[in-house]
Order: structure tokens, then sequence, then C-alpha cells
């Protein structure tokens, strides 16, 4: 058998590490991660290597040679563009002529790889891919097989929603060389986004070999830090360079420690690196070759690479240090701190924790360094949640990091795009908004500044003006220190996922181009597109003038001006109440608030045709009926799809997988369908407009995403048809359902959703989000939270009663699980 080494990463989200060597390069215990692979490789006879190369080829080929000198053959096959991971297999083509196998070039692992093999040929596998259960699957491709081991479903880089095991893919896979026929050379074609698919709808023999052995993938620092405790701690089996003189102690040939010198085991010192008098190297610390560490020093859990210098009483406790760093007298850094190659760091310096510094840079004598060198912000592995990005303000969110995360959002365009900027009526929003558009102009993009406007009237300024994007800031009258940023789309709907990603790889990175000064573009100044919006929303009512009496509310002075506005210019007789309202979301489990109380008996005994109360975003409203009666969430998304069916008979309508059933019945009287979508906004948004925007499509939009409008079409629909409210609410059969959530730790989750779907197969259950089963007489989702620990559980049934009794019993069962 033959094997074939990927070793074309670029590993973006290692960087600095990776400023000036290929992922497969960076060294783990002192050699390069590609080294361990190879060793493992030999191990098991599979010395015959193709090796796939693409970014920073030569540094490969270098330091490997033909492999003789690491018990290999080794033929480099070089990717002039990126292929995907089977386009790269496929150079190899000529080589690849017996069953062989694939194995990245940057993770590490210690698989018993014959197991694997023995697997393969026993099921007569034309594809096997190894798999690990792990705890948090989100970065990695998950993958469900059946009792037989037979894969039945994948998905890469899943949501929380989307995760339907805690088993993944390693990456790892044996092949029969048949695959190589299912595409052509120098084609873009990836295993898991195009082969896998194809071998599973011609069902071919695809099987998934699940592994206990060790396996991590070093895709981010935090990896790079704890796959060297894990080996230091035995967890997985690999060969550390030197001898080990003392249990836990290795010293590779040449090192010197001198008397008074202090070790602390387990710990690492790599060939002719000098441990001065009263140095004190700390356990679970990596010293690699020709380094010196001086007299008082102290080295605690950190990771020295090559060729550094560590002067007197430097103080190093949980860093990267890469190599030629100069660590001057007195200076110190602290945890999870990245010194790039050949930098300086200067007398009494400080690097504080988290700070990432690119190579060639100079720390100037006594700085604090608290932000990285590049932009200028702390690592995050995670930007966006449910709705954007969400922090306090000036502590989460302050003028430097919207700065920098408008530039990120800019460099995705490649500094070519319009992007409409707005904000509400905050001050908090309005200083950021000018960081915001600092951030985009200088990635070289064109702003439109909106000035201060709710979000669904900056939705309707992106479309008008043809943005190809846009940021909207606001901030929370519930919570006065919150922020959100919403990033939109060039038809006005929050970006999705894949953008997402994009964004934040471009913040994590930090490396994104800025323009020059001479393309820095002027800021365009769009006023009183507000007016414009509501006049236009005015002229579109087909009905004759209103005289609906109304009560409204909001926390949100800027809301209530605004829709004001706009009721009283149609005819509607408008009253102001101030009550404070839970969010719609959560309105259900407090019908019994004083507050909610007042509200509806305000509308019932004041004779009002209606009540309102819209959230601070102005994209959700509450409605009360003339009879006192809310509409909750799952009641209104009913109501809008029952005036879409009688405005347009046979159209569709697009609802999230948690709505309930009684849309469908509706949709079938009116000859109608329902298309569902996941829960998540930009979901609901992109299944509603799609790539093209069809005007009943855009009806349905405003309906979920615009409180302004969408009342409007609902009170025109009532006028044109002299409907009350209380009479649509009246056509709408009663459903019952329940909504709780449970906790639920964030490594269990995959585990979670696995063994129930396990519990439940075939026709029973549905898993385009979550997992969703099918009982008699209703159904319960089971949902896990993306923001927090916990898992959403909503069910539907014919009575309350029912649908609590079915929550509760779905409830019992995550509990369990995850706690086994």
């Amino acid at each position: 058998m033959k094997a074939v080494i990927m070793a074309g990463g670029e590993g973006t989200r290692l960087r600095p590490l990776t400023c000036n060597r290929p992922k497969p390069m960076v060294p783990i215990i002192n050699k390069p991660v590609m080294e361990h692979i190879i060793e493992l490789l030999r191990k098991y006879n599979l010395t015959d290597i193709a090796v796939t190369l693409q970014y920073m080829p030569e540094l490969i080929k270098e330091y490997f040679g033909d492999g003789s000198e690491f018990g290999v053959n080794i033929r480099y096959y070089v990717e002039q563009t990126p292929l995907g991971t089977a386009g790269s297999v496929k150079n190899a083509e000529d080589f690849l002529d017996d069953v062989f196998v694939v194995i990245s070039g940057d993770a590490l692992t210690d698989i018993d790889l014959k197991k694997a093999i023995d697997f393969h040929f026993s099921k007569g596998s034309i594809a096997t891919i190894v798999l690990k259960k792990v705890d948090v699957p989100l970065e990695y491709g998950v993958v469900v097989t059946d009792e037989e081991s037979r894969i039945s479903r994948f998905l890469e880089k899943p949501s929380w929603g989307e995760v339907f095991s805690d088993t993944v893919n390693t990456g790892i896979y044996i092949f029969s060389p048949e695959i190589l026929g299912y595409f052509n050379k120098n084609e873009m074609f990836d295993f898991s986004k195009d082969l896998f698919p194809i071998l599973l709808k011609e069902k071919r023999p695809l099987y998934g070999f699940v592994t206990d052995d060790y396996w991590c993938d070093i895709g981010d620092l935090k990896a790079y830090s704890r796959v060297h405790m894990d080996i230091l701690e035995k967890k997985v089996k690999v060969n550390i360079p030197g001898k080990e003189v003392e249990p836990g102690i290795w010293l590779d040939e040449g090192c010197e420690i001198e008397d008074g010198a202090r070790l602390e085991a387990p710990c690492v010192i790599g060939r002719n690196t000098k441990i001065k008098k009263t140095a004190n190297i700390g356990s679970f610390s990596i010293i690699g070759d020709h380094n010196i560490i001086d007299e008082r020093s102290g080295i605690k859990r950190s990771i020295l690479w090559k060729n550094n210098l560590v002067e007197k009483n430097v103080q190093v406790r949980g860093s990267v240090i890469c190599n030629k760093v100069h660590l001057r007298s007195n200076s110190s850094t602290f945890e999870n701190s990245v010194i790039g190659d050949d930098t300086i760091i200067m007398n009494n310096a400080l690097i504080k924790p988290n700070i990432k510094i690119w190579p060639n840079k100079l720390i100037e004598e006594g700085a604090e360094v608290n932000s990285n060198l590049v932009w200028g912000s702390k690592f995050t592995r995670s930007i966006f949640g449910n709705r954007g990005v969400a922090g306090e303000i000036n502590v989460d969110i302050t003028p430097e990091y919207a700065s920098k995360l408008g530039a990120a959002y800019g460099a995705t365009f490649k500094g070519k795009a319009k992007i409409g900027v707005s904000c509400d009526d905050s001050t908090p929003a309005q200083m950021l908004k000018v960081s915001f558009i600092s951030g985009l102009l200088s990635a070289g993009i064109e702003v439109y500044d909106f000035g201060k406007m709710l979000l669904p009237i900056t939705r309707s300024a992106i479309r008008f003006y043809k943005n190809d994007g846009g940021i909207h800031i606001s901030t929370s009258t519930e919570d006065v220190a919150r922020l959100f940023v919403d990033f939109l789309d060039r038809n006005g709907s929050n970006v999705d996922r894949g953008t997402e990603r994009k964004i934040e790889n471009a913040f994590v990175r930090e490396d994104f181009r800025r323009c020059e000064g001479d393309c820095i573009k002027e800021i365009k100044q769009i006023p009183d597109y507000s007016k414009f919006y509501l006049r236009n929303i005015i002229n579109n009512v087909v009905s004759n003038k209103m005289k609906y009496k109304i009560a409204l509310n909001s926390r949100s002075s800027f809301i209530l001006s605004t829709m004001n506005e706009l009721l009283t210019g149609l005819g509607c007789e408008v009253e102001v109440v101030n009550v404070k309202l839970m969010n719609i979301k959560t309105m259900s489990q407090s019908m019994t608030s004083n507050d909610v109380k007042y509200f509806t008996s305000h509308i019932k005994m004041g004779k009002f045709d209606l009540g309102v109360s819209i959230e601070d975003t102005s994209e959700k409203m509450m409605l009360v009926d003339n009879k006192g009666r809310i509409i909750t969430e799952d009641m209104f998304i009913a109501l809008i799809s029952l005036i879409f069916f009688k405005n347009v008979q046979g159209g569709t309508v697009v609802v999230p997988i948690s709505a309930s059933q009684v849309v469908d019945r509706i949709a079938d009287e009116c000859n109608g369908k329902v298309v569902r979508s996941k829960t998540s906004t930009q979901d609901i948004m992109e299944k509603i407009l799609g790539n093209e925007l069809k005007e009943e499509m855009l009806d349905q939009f405003t309906m979920h995403f615009d409180a302004m409008a969408g009342l409007v079409k609902i009170l025109d629909f009532m006028q044109r048809n002299d409907y009350k409210l209380s009479d649509l609410v009246d056509m709408i059969p009663n459903f019952y359902i329940d909504k709780k959530e449970v906790e639920c730790p964030w490594e269990a989750k995959g585990k979670v959703i696995r063994h129930i779907m396990q519990e439940n197969s075939g026709d029973s259950i549905e898993t385009l989000e979550g997992v969703k089963i099918f009982k008699e007489g209703g159904w319960v989702l089971v949902l896990p939270d993306a923001e927090k620990p916990v898992c959403n559980v909503i069910s539907e049934s014919y009575s309350a009663e029912f649908a609590e009794e079915l929550t509760s019993i779905y409830i019992n069962k995550i509990r369990e699980i995850s706690r086994g």
C-alpha cells in the first residue's frame, strides 16, 4: 500500500506561527508536525509516500528531501492553484495504483492504521473515513453511521442546530484507486463536499471507522498549545527527541544544564540548548534547539522554538516563542501570548496575556503591550452569535474593535463595494458608527452614511441604493450597556454563515490589506431616507383612509416617534402606552405579569381596534386583538401565513422548522405550499429572498422583519376585507406549543443529538436543524443553542397538557444523556 500526505495547508488561524512557514512545518515537540506523520506511516510499513503541496512548497521539499533520511520514499506533487482535497490527490493518480491511505500533514495522531486498513478490507469498502468522537464538533465534518458502520449522512462545519452527532471526520481516509475516476485532473474537487455525496447518492460502500486513539486537528493556537500538554501527559504516543534522563525530563544531544539550574518534570530541552545557573524551567515547558536561557529567568508552561536568546530575569508564562526571538533582561510575556520570528523584546517590556506579535518587530524598552501588534485586538474564536455581533459597549465592542471589524468586513469585498452604514439614535451607537465607517474606508470601501435609522429602513435603503452590503448598529433599551451590530447583504438580509466565517477569519488573522491613502473614498451622506421610506409605505396602501384606534407601545422613543408619524399619516388614532413588556419570544411565559394584564385590559376596555408593542430593532411586534387576546410569536406566524394565502392563492410561505403545523392546514385550505427553514434569522431570510427579489416574497420578508410596514400591511388587509383582528385570529385553528430550555454542556450537545437520532430512526425524525421527532398526536424539536450551554425543547400537540408532557420527556432524556 501507498500513502498520501496532504501538506498544502497555509494555517491562517495559526498565525503568527505560520507567517514564515506552511502549517505542516510548525514544530510539535521540536520537530515538524509532518515528521510525526511520516514516523506513523513508517511504523505501519507505509513507506511509499506522495506529498501534495501548495503553500511554500520549497520549505517542505528542502527539509524532507526524497525521504531517505526518514526511512521512506517521497514524491512531491505541487498544486499551482488550489484544487481542493480530492483535486490535490488526483495529481498523484499515476503513483496510486492500489488501495491507499490519505492523511493530513498538519494534525497529530497515533491512530492504529492497521486496524483501520483491516476494517476497510473487511467491509469491501470503496472509501473508509476514519472518525473520532469529539466534545465540540463545530469546526469539523459531522458524520452519521448506521449499525453496520455504513455512512448515512455528513455535514461540513455545522452550526449547533445542525450537530447530528459527536462523531467527526478526521481527514484520514482509505481509498480504492477507482475513486479517482469520479473527477478530472486540474478540477477543483473536495472529498467531503463533492466526492462523498456522489458515493452516498450512488449507494457505493462508504464506511466510517471510529477510532479511540489520539487525534488532534491543530487548527488554532489553543489546540497548538494543548497538543504539547497532551504529549507530555502521555495521552499520545509520539517519538520525543532526546533521552529521558529522569522521569518526564527529556534532554537532546549537546544540551548544557549548569549547576543550580532547575528543571521540573515534565519538560523537554532541545539539542545544544544552554540553561544557565539559577534559571528555572517549569513543568510542561518545551525548549527547542540552540536556545540560551540566562540566569534567574523562568519558563513555565511555554514553548520556545529555535535560536532564541532569553537574557537575565526574564519571565515567560504560558507563551509560544517562535525562532530567533531576543528577550532582553527583565522583560515578561504572559498567558497565551505568541511572539513571531526575529522579534526583539527590549528591557522591562511586558507582553500582556492573549497578545500576538507578528515577525520582525521591535518592542521598545519598558513598553506594555496590551493589543496585538498588527491591528490590535485579542484573539476571538467566534464573533457572531444568534443575531450578528453583540457585546458590552467599550468592553467587548470598543472603537478600536469596531474599526478592525469594519475593515475585516470590507476585506471580504476586496476593496470594491458600496456599503451602507446606519445606527439608532443612541450616543454609543453613533460613536461606534464612526469607527465602523473608518474601518470600511481603510479597506477601500465606498461608504453610504445613512445616519440615524431603524434597522428595517436600513434594509430598504440598501436595496434602493443598490449597495453591496450594510452595517447597522443599535443598542438595547433593556440593557443600556449592550450593543448589537447587524451585517447585511445586498438584499438587506443578515449575511449568511459563510460570510460570517469570512469576516471572522479576516478579523482573527489581522493581516488583511489596508488601501493606500489616495484610494480612500469620500463618504456619501444620505439624508432623509426615513421620510421617503414612510411616505412610500403610505403611498402603497390600497385602502381608503384608515381610522383604526391603536394602542402603541415600545421602550424606544425613536420607534414611538417614527411609528406615530406613520400611523397618524394613515389616518389612525394613536395612543402611546408606556408599559415594560417582555420581548416577543418570552411573551408566552409572561402572560400573568401586571404589565401584560394592564396592556391587554386597556385595549379591551378602551375599545381599541388593536394594540401593538414593538421591539428595539423595530423588526418584531406583538399584537393584541380587540378582544384583548395576545398574538404570540407562533400565532403571529400563522396569522401572516393566513393573510399571505388569502392574498396569493396557491402561493408559498416560508416558516421556521419550529412553527406550528397549523400553517400546513391553512396552506392546504388555500392550495398553498409551506417551506420550512432553520430557525436563525439569516436562514429564514435566505429562504424567503434567495438570490433574487420577488414582490410576493419581499412582502413576506416585510411581514417577518419590518414591524412598521408589516403592521400597515395587516391593517390594509383588514380594511379591504372588512375584518377585525379578532376575526382573523378566530380563523386560525387552535394549536398548543410548549417551549423550554434545559442545561446541556457544550461538549455533550453532539452526543445528545446522536443518541436521540439513534432512538428514533426512519420517517419519525427530521434533521433540518437539531432533531425533530414526530409522535402520534404531535412532535418535539430538540435544538442545541448556538450561544448558551443549553438545548431548546419545543413541542406541539392537540392539548397543552400533552405538549408539556412531550417537552418534559425530552428534557429528562437530555439530562440523562448529557450526564452519562
